[in-house]
């Protein structure tokens, strides 16, 4: 007894192993691989069309800040100081406007709404920028004056 229950799992092991390593079997496994394949991709473009990697941002930072290369906003920074530097007040005037849409950009990125730079800065909280929110403001009014009014001097 103990002879034929040996001999059948070998027979059934030789079966299982033949069916296995059959061809039908290579194209169920090719099959199921390109199967697993394509839903990995679907899943993928899901996550991507439901904006998780927003929310991802919003979980880790607490704020969904967009992925901005700190070397460019440094470069644009770095020309403001070149042109405040210059000694030519037209040069103040335009790195006056250039910081004024740094801080813009950056107040956005960060989620502050508004329909102009006024709205936004009003939305933030004093305790969010310290004492430098009243600096900001005011530079804002210059910056509003020098596009509104051709002749205004620094």
């Amino acid at each position: 007894m103990d002879y034929d229950l040996q001999n059948f799992i070998d027979i059934l092991v030789a079966i299982l192993s033949g069916f296995y390593y059959s061809s039908f079997m290579l194209t169920v496994k090719i099959l199921a691989g390109i199967y697993l394949f394509v839903l990995l991709v679907d899943i993928i473009l899901m996550l991507i069309l439901r904006d998780v990697p927003s929310h991802l941002r919003v979980g880790l930072r607490g704020t969904d800040i967009p992925l901005v290369s700190k070397s460019k906003m440094q470069k644009r920074w770095d020309k403001v100081k070149k042109r405040l530097k210059d000694g030519n007040p037209s040069q103040y005037k335009v790195a006056i406007i250039e910081a004024d849409a740094i801080v813009e950009e950056i107040l956005d990125g960060i989620g502050y709404k508004g329909a102009n730079m006024t709205e936004k800065l009003e939305s933030v909280g004093a305790a969010h920028l310290d004492d430098h929110l009243e600096s900001l403001k005011g530079v804002h009014l210059i910056r509003n004056r020098i596009v509104h009014e051709a002749d205004y001097e620094i």
